[in-house]
């Protein structure tokens, strides 16, 4: 099956239900200290002498943050000696909804040669399990919004990392109505960031990190919503999407979304039995049907 690039910031349907758990940092004092740094873990047991340091960057390439004054740095003073792992834990804790918008983003410098390199692993077991972002991305469904980050040698200013895993957010069925491959099984997921550096005496910077944002957030009405009103079909689809319902009332009503949140289509008077997506791009769609007081919503994909 073809995967679809998701940008995802789920805007849509008018709700009286919210939930989030999503968070953003900046690692300036003093709010960074106050309320995300036990978050955040440096791991000193398997390396005692761990880089990473949150604090002003003032280095030979990384003298100033993404948003001043402090970023996540590996050391904010001192370059890095060779053959040296140094690894932080980021610790976020799940807020569980039916359906979830799930993504990683944050701003990103590195400075080494060519075998220095960054490594990102997500837990979605805490910690039981290890998946590498960059090496797995297409075996357990991870979507990147800008390109794929390339964490080796060094960047010429500052970088975006902007990575979807609303597979991994979703209770919601998966293409043509099988699971997704992988669900979170823990409250917490573990996010670890990990640089190495070769033998290579030459001094190098590292990796700096700012901006980190963990968007994690759902919308519905669950006293309301009934996704048994209707069945569809095929899905995915080409030219049409067929509407199964289970009774026909004088009040119906179809909306289509994308994943951006924007409305694509409204009928306020739906009697037929399909709508036509020969004119919608390959993609993910969200299918809003009404009756009367109640509602159904079923995800749909478009492949042409």
């Amino acid at each position: 099956m073809k995967k679809f690039l998701l940008s995802i910031s789920l805007t849509l349907i008018a709700a009286t239900s919210f939930g989030q758990a999503d968070w953003r940092t900046n690692f300036d004092p003093p709010y960074f200290q106050q309320h995300f740094s036990n978050r955040f873990y440096v791991d000193t047991v398997t390396n005692p002498n761990c880089k990473w340091q949150v604090g002003h960057p003032t280095k030979t390439v990384f003298v100033s943050a993404y948003s001043n004054p402090d970023a996540l740095v590996t050391d904010t003073l001192n370059t890095l000696s060779p053959n040296d792992t140094s690894s932080i834990y980021i610790k976020h804790f799940r807020h569980w909804q039916p359906f979830h918008v799930f993504r990683l983003h944050f701003w990103f410098q590195m400075n080494g040669d060519s075998t220095d390199r960054g490594i990102m692993e997500v837990s979605p077991d805490s910690g039981q399990t290890w998946i590498n972002i960059l090496t797995e991305d297409t075996t357990y469904h991870f979507f990147w919004s800008s390109p794929k980050p390339t964490l080796t040698g060094s960047t010429s200013g500052w970088q975006s990392f902007d990575l979807d895993m609303i597979e991994w957010g979703s209770a919601y069925p998966g293409w043509g109505g099988t699971p997704f491959p992988i669900y979170i099984t823990s409250d917490t997921v573990l996010f670890r960031f990990t640089y190495i550096t070769d033998s290579n005496s030459v001094p190098r910077d590292g990796w700096m990190i700012d901006d980190l944002y963990l968007e994690d957030w759902a919308e519905g009405i669950a006293e309301i919503q009934n996704n048994n009103l209707i069945s569809i079909y095929p899905n995915p689809t080409d030219e049409n999407l067929f509407i199964h319902k289970i009774k026909n009332t004088d009040k119906q009503f179809i909306q289509v979304f994308n994943y951006s949140g924007q409305l694509l289509f409204e009928e306020k008077d739906f009697g037929g039995t399909n709508i036509d997506t020969k004119n919608l791009q390959n993609g993910i769609y969200l299918l809003k049907y009404s009756n009367a007081n109640i509602f159904s919503i079923k995800m749909f994909v478009v492949q042409h």
